[in-house]
């Protein structure tokens, strides 16, 4: 596949992702709600969240393919470390979809969620600090990258380097900031999609030099 053809197709696939970024985190229950994980929307919201970070995958790609020779060795962290916080965090989510509830719904096996428990104070609690902290650093990092490199937009940028940690630490935040970060990193996401897609270059036009931020 030719830069120019995977950095059209990375734009759709980045709008999407951006747009269940949204439908997810608006319809995840609030995490105060102490059945949450009994409830459908629970599934729902984090199938739609797993889906988003595939459709993400192809898409980051392109957004730092696009600059990769203006973000340098930045960029090129921001997107590494936010690709391993995508591949962790669905496999988080994965768990929380479909492990945590089982268990929870077992009272001989609630203990086992429990935060202090064999399996989050173990192992898997470390893959989890591990996905916030990746997801994190290189949403921080790409979007910082993104700005300085002056390719695309500056605004979509801001909106991936602070929503993705909002999104990535959203059980942490007070309830009525739970959505925040998936709508913030949900518009960014879709800004960029549509930069990608609308104003790719040309066969054998340098990908790294002609400048987006006219959108």
């Amino acid at each position: 596949m030719t830069t120019t053809r995977l950095m059209r197709w990375s734009g759709p696939a980045l709008l999407l992702a951006g747009v269940l970024i949204l439908a997810g985190g608006l319809l995840h229950p609030s995490a105060a709600d102490p059945r949450a994980f009994a409830r459908p929307a629970w599934l729902l919201a984090h199938a739609i969240l797993i889906v988003s970070l595939f459709l993400a995958q192809p898409g980051f790609t392109g957004l730092y393919t696009r600059q990769a020779e203006r973000a340098g060795a930045l960029g090129l962290i921001g997107f590494v470390l936010i690709t391993i916080g995508s591949m962790l965090t669905t496999a988080a989510l994965t768990v929380d979809a479909f492990v945590f509830p089982a268990l929870l719904a077992s009272p001989g096996a609630a203990a086992l969620a429990d935060p202090a428990g064999p399996l989050l104070g173990g192992p898997l609690g470390l893959v989890l600090l591990g996905a916030t902290a990746t997801f994190s650093l290189g949403a921080i990092m790409l979007g910082a990258a993104t700005i300085r490199a002056r390719v695309f937009a500056a605004w979509p940028a801001l909106l991936l380097a602070v929503g993705g940690p909002l999104l990535a630490a959203g059980d942490l935040l007070p309830a009525p900031l739970g959505p925040v970060g998936a709508v913030l990193l949900g518009l960014g996401c879709v800004w960029f999609g549509v930069q990608l897609f609308t104003h790719t270059p040309a066969a054998g036009v340098a990908p790294a030099v002609a400048p987006l931020r006219s959108s």
